[in-house]
């Protein structure tokens, strides 16, 4: 499984990253970027399952970001985590707009994460 992780802060990547690589680290591969535009590239040439996408992202924003994944692929949406402190907010309306569904706050809680979003990462592996 290739998972996503796009986000301007490094510790944010990396924590989500280090969440992920504890569920099996065999056989989920964890890519990160700061840069959502190279993520973007990334996702043209590779086949991603998950994407764990900040709405703080350099080069692209993340809002900009999720909407091109959509628009692609619409059905992407299942497999698409937005992780945000901004929840009531215009850019949290914004990236609603586009179309993303699923939610995860800033900071990382790992009990949140791990009873919450493994869970639905498990359901991939399968």
């Amino acid at each position: 499984m290739n998972i996503l992780v796009v986000d301007a802060s490094l510790t944010v990547r990396m924590k989500i990253h280090d969440l992920l690589e504890e569920v099996d680290s065999k056989n989920i591969h964890v890519e990160c970027f700061e840069d959502a535009s190279e993520a973007l590239d990334y996702i043209k040439e590779s086949e991603v399952d998950l994407v764990f996408s900040g709405i703080e992202t350099e080069g692209l924003d993340g809002i900009s970001f999720v909407d091109m994944i959509l628009r692609d692929n619409p059905k992407f949406v299942s497999k698409l985590f937005i992780v945000t402190s901004q929840k009531d907010t215009e850019h949290f309306e914004d990236i609603k707009g586009v179309g993303a569904k699923r939610f995860i706050r800033k900071p990382i809680n790992e009990e949140y994460f791990k009873h919450f979003v493994i869970p639905e990462v498990n359901k991939f592996l399968r």
